[in-house]
């Protein structure tokens, strides 16, 4: 080994140390140490007593157990809206940015500035959208959904079409027993302009002439979509697929604002209900148990989808 080669790799390691000590101290110690908690009985006051794998079976009790108590019942309940918000919300999103994202593509009149209008939700906070959202679902004079929905049973009703409203209104939007519905439309308007843009990144770097040639063949706009550009944009379909789907997994932001910092067992979602456990409970071991079980499904969910579609890349001479 050279002398010059010495340097750089002694370069290397003192620039990685510190970032590798802050990763060690913040990251990785906390998450060994969330394990070892996960594996015993803890208040975070008293000392931790050791309970093995007592807290995960509480767990799966939950799932599998047609007696377990409300308590109990609390973890399914939010395990089934971090479904609902990780499924509904992903075809939507993707639905919607590849469908401009193409027509972007072919180009339109003021495309920059639809550009513009559909990325700025996704500079706003996560708590600032919320609150948004809070005030359009409003059941005051402020909220707009209801007083389109007032309007709509209006005309409805004068026009002959219905005997009586279609929705109560006041509509309580932000039920508890609903909010996981509810929140899909606030995810979706914040979301999509972000994977629309990366969705049109990647179609931007598709050679014409691929189209070109499709064109003279008589291949149609949703034929080249499906036969060109969906092909060569599917590995980035794939990361938008795994980042919505961890959005969806890991939700707390909204649903905490939006409930005014309770938890309630309509509405938890594994995140609000891990740090309603740790911090309002004080069950420290429990809650951790929900944090190791929410990394696990990260990382199966992750490692399912990357798989489910892998494939070479495809590169352009």
């Amino acid at each position: 080994m050279s002398l010059l080669e010495k340097q750089q790799r002694r370069f290397a390691f003192w620039a990685i140390l510190p970032a590798f000590l802050l990763f060690s101290f913040w990251v990785a110690w906390p998450a060994l140490k969330g394990f070892q908690f996960a594996l015993s009985r803890w208040d975070g006051l008293t000392p931790p007593v050791p309970v093995g794998l007592g807290n995960f079976r509480e767990m799966f009790d939950a799932f599998f157990n047609p007696d377990a108590g409300p308590a109990a019942r609390m973890l399914p309940i939010a395990f089934q809206n971090n479904l609902i918000l990780m499924i509904f919300p992903m075809i939507i999103i993707l639905s919607i940015s590849l469908f401009f994202a193409s027509a972007f593509r072919k180009g339109i009149a003021g495309a920059s500035l639809f550009r513009v209008a559909f990325f700025f939700p996704n500079i706003l906070s996560s708590v600032a959208v919320s609150v948004l959202w809070m005030l359009l679902y409003s059941t005051s004079s402020f909220g707009v959904f209801n007083s389109i929905l007032g309007s709509l049973n209006q005309v409805l009703i004068q026009l002959g079409w219905v005997d009586r409203p279609l929705v109560s209104t006041p509509f309580e939007f932000t039920n508890s027993a609903i909010l996981a519905w509810s929140l899909i439309p606030m995810i979706v308007w914040t979301a999509t302009g972000f994977y629309m843009l990366l969705f049109l990144a990647a179609m931007q770097s598709i050679p014409d002439s691929l189209y070109e040639a499709a064109t003279v063949d008589g291949a149609s706009h949703f034929t080249q979509f499906r036969c060109i550009t969906f092909p060569l944009i599917r590995d980035t379909v794939v990361t938008g697929m795994v980042f919505l789907l961890l959005g969806g997994l890991k939700i707390f932001d909204q649903v905490w604002v939006i409930e005014q910092q309770q938890s309630r067992p309509d509405s938890n979602t594994l995140a609000t209900l891990m740090y309603s456990k740790v911090f309002n409970e004080y069950q420290v071991g429990y809650g951790t148990a929900i944090a190791v079980f929410l990394f696990i499904l990260v990382l199966v969910f992750s490692l399912a989808t990357l798989r489910l579609y892998r494939r070479e890349a495809l590169e352009f001479s």
